[in-house]
C-alpha cells in the first residue's frame, strides 16, 4: 500500500518528489487564492491545517478527479495530477493503479525510488521535534 506523508512545514517541492516516487507523476498545488503555489511554499502556507505528519494511505482504486477532491477536502488545499512535461491529465476518469501501471512500462523494475525524498521529510521531523541531548 503507497501512503502519502503529509506535514504542514513539508515544501511543495518536497510534496512533488513524494508525488514522483508513489505515483510516478507530477503535481501542481494551488494556494488558497487559486494561484499556483511557489515550490518553496509550505504546505502549511497552501492551507494545510493540521500541525502534525498526517499519513495517508492512497486509495489506487480511485479515478483522478475523486483523489484530487479528496485530499482537497480533507487537507484544505488543492492540486492537480499532471505528466512528466507538468501538462495536467485530461482523462480524470483513469485510475490511479492505471496511471501506475501505464508509467512503471518505462521502468525495468517496476518502480523508481528517490532516496533523497526519505531523507529529506526525515530532517523536516527531526527538526520539528527540536535538538536531540546530547550524552
Amino acid at each position: 500500500m503507497k501512503v502519502l506523508k503529509l506535514h504542514p512545514l513539508m515544501t511543495i517541492s518536497l510534496l512533488q518528489m513524494q508525488f514522483q516516487r508513489l505515483l510516478s507523476c507530477n503535481i501542481a498545488v494551488y494556494n488558497g487564492r487559486n494561484s499556483i503555489a511557489n515550490a518553496f511554499d509550505t504546505l502549511q502556507e497552501a492551507g494545510f491545517p493540521e500541525d502534525i505528519l498526517i499519513e495517508f494511505p492512497i486509495d489506487e482504486t480511485l479515478s483522478l478527479r475523486e483523489f484530487e477532491e479528496e485530499l482537497e477536502d480533507k487537507f484544505n488545499f488543492t492540486l492537480e495530477l499532471c505528466n512528466k512535461d507538468n501538462k495536467p491529465f485530461t482523462n480524470k476518469g483513469l485510475h490511479l493503479f492505471q496511471l501506475i501501471a501505464a508509467v512503471s512500462d518505462h521502468y525495468k523494475n517496476g518502480s523508481e525510488y528517490n532516496a533523497q525524498f526519505d531523507l529529506t521529510l526525515e530532517r523536516l521531523l527531526n527538526n520539528r521535534q527540536g535538538p536531540q541531548p546530547s550524552c
